[in-house]
């Protein structure tokens, strides 16, 4: 039996819409936002807290939601964020807001794989079989169909695995399978423009040659391009990993990871980039993941670009709706992407069913700066009542210089938006004394720059004396350094790391004491 489809424009929309509008709306509760702006200056490697603090000046209650940059409007006039339309005030992350699926797409089409968008909101969905992509609008609204690049030189059974949108010179890449079932032969990016017109331009994705048996063949799913690093990610379903590669096809140094942060998780289907606001520093760029950790249900994750959790506080996940609405079965099929127009407000992926298929656009978990860690996204406020957040900054191993972001403070029921300029000016990192200045709370530990070629810098704050080992261990748990072994004075060190001599590739900085264990990646760039 087919359940009613979630909101989508039109009639529902319209209905929902003028019901927020015509009917009794609340008296109106003023949400004020202290400080009206923020700037900090933070030297590379520490970290600032400050604190902002949101008061309900009205005579009613009121819920508050935080975003950054103010997405656009999904639906029309206050509906967006109101109790009524979406569930709850700010609404739930992963909840479906828009659905297509075969019975909205004219004459076509078989499953979809891959997904992208462009940067100005044009959404494609490649077929797995069958050679063609589809173009939606943002509201998942059939636009066109066309035939893409597809190659069957090598292996009669092509399939197509992903497709990404190259924002330097508006091509998109089509991930080319030449497989039967999961023996993979060969794998190609193709390139063409929006309309499907080939270049010519092909890049072969490395995978064992075919003699080698079928399990050991690595097996490329979903595509995503980060035009600041010139770099293509994707996932190997098979070994649970994610690679990159260059424009020429060569694998980018420190790559294939496993993502510590979901360790021994499922992955499947692909991921998107989020490049790095500055484009100077490649640990910025986000990665978006389909995963399942192990016993936990699938969602989609963002990690930084060598598979690291983003921080304490930083785990933004987006849960996912993986049943058909329509249907007792189905999965997600394909690559999440978020809209690059409104990228707090929608999050597509493609799922599928034995039934059916099609693209959902869902509420995603929002994605601050990558510098800025806060503590809580919503709320609620009695009257007269306040609540004071703690905003992190972070800079980590950030270029020297300004960046800034728009924090947006909504009123649940009204939709109104106080902004909050932030700044972070990056300044260089300095060797401190150990002991000057406020002890932390709890010890910390940072690396930087990162990645390095040459020279790294070690920064610890100690919050008592402490007796501590550290050391430097490859991927394969070899250690290839031993930076300090005894004691410690409370308060900010700095061990030098000479990475001249390490080969590329990903290595871990462990700091042990006997009450703890802190560990910070490190990347090695040649």
């Amino acid at each position: 039996m087919r359940l009613p489809r979630p909101v989508r424009t039109g009639a529902c929309l319209l209905s929902l819409t003028l019901g927020v509008v015509l009917g009794v709306t609340p008296a109106r509760a003023q949400l004020a936002v202290e400080p009206s702006s923020l700037a900090v200056t933070v030297p590379q490697g520490e970290t600032e807290t400050r604190t902002m603090t949101l008061t309900n000046s009205g005579s009613e209650a009121l819920a508050f939601c935080l975003s950054f940059d103010r997405p656009l409007q999904r639906t029309a006039g206050i509906s967006r964020l109101s109790e009524g339309a979406f569930g709850s005030a700010c609404g739930t992350y992963g909840e479906v807001l828009f659905l297509v699926d075969r019975d909205d797409l004219p004459g076509c089409c078989a499953d979809p794989y891959g997904l992208t968008i462009t940067s100005d909101g044009r959404l494609f969905a490649a077929e797995g079989n069958g050679g063609r992509t589809i173009e939606l609008d943002a509201a998942l609204n059939f636009v066109r169909v066309f035939d893409h690049p597809v190659v069957a030189e090598f292996e009669p059974f092509p399939a197509t695995r992903g497709v990404t949108f190259n924002a330097d010179i508006r091509t998109l890449w089509w991930l080319n399978i030449e497989a039967s079932g999961f023996d993979v032969y060969r794998a190609l990016l193709l390139e063409g423009d929006l309309d499907g017109v080939p270049t010519g331009q092909r890049i072969e994705l490395p995978i064992r040659a075919p003699n080698v048996p079928p399990d050991e063949r690595r097996l490329p799913v979903g595509i995503a391009y980060d035009a600041t690093r010139g770099l293509f990610y994707y996932t190997d379903i098979r070994s649970e990993t994610i690679w990159a590669v260059d424009t020429l096809g060569h694998v980018a140094p420190g790559y294939p990871i496993q993502p510590d942060a979901y360790p021994g998780a499922t992955l499947a289907f692909g991921l998107d980039s989020h490049p790095s606001e500055t484009g100077t520093d490649s640990l910025s760029t986000r990665l978006e993941l389909y995963v399942r950790p192990p016993g936990a249900s699938r969602r989609v994750a963002a990690i930084d670009p060598y598979g690291g959790d983003l921080g304490a506080g930083t785990s933004l996940e987006t849960p996912l709706p993986f049943q058909d609405p329509n249907a007792e079965t189905g999965l997600s099929s394909g690559e999440p992407v978020r809209s690059r127009v409104d990228p707090n407000g929608v999050l597509y992926y493609p799922w599928s069913s034995f039934e059916n298929s099609g693209v959902l656009a869902i509420r995603p978990h929002p994605l601050p700066p990558s510098w800025l860690v806060v503590e809580a996204w919503d709320g609620a406020l009695a009257p007269g009542e306040s609540r004071t957040l703690e905003l992190t900054f972070r800079p980590g191993q950030r270029s020297v210089g300004d960046n800034t972001a728009a924090l947006q403070a909504f009123t649940a029921e009204t939709g109104e938006a106080v902004e909050v300029p932030l700044t972070l000016t990056v300044t260089q990192g300095t060797d401190a004394e150990s002991g000057d200045g406020a002890l932390p709370e709890t010890a910390t530990l940072n690396v930087y720059p990162n990645p390095s070629a040459n020279a790294a810098i070690v920064a610890l704050t100690l919050p008592t004396d402490a007796d501590l080992r550290v050391t430097v261990y490859d991927v394969l748990g070899r250690r290839v350094a031993n930076l300090a072994d005894g004691p410690f004075a409370a308060g900010s060190h700095r061990l030098d790391l000479d990475t001249a001599a390490l080969p590329g590739g990903v290595y871990l900085v462990r700091v042990q004491s006997e009450a703890s264990v802190l560990s910070r990646r490190l990347v090695v760039v040649r």
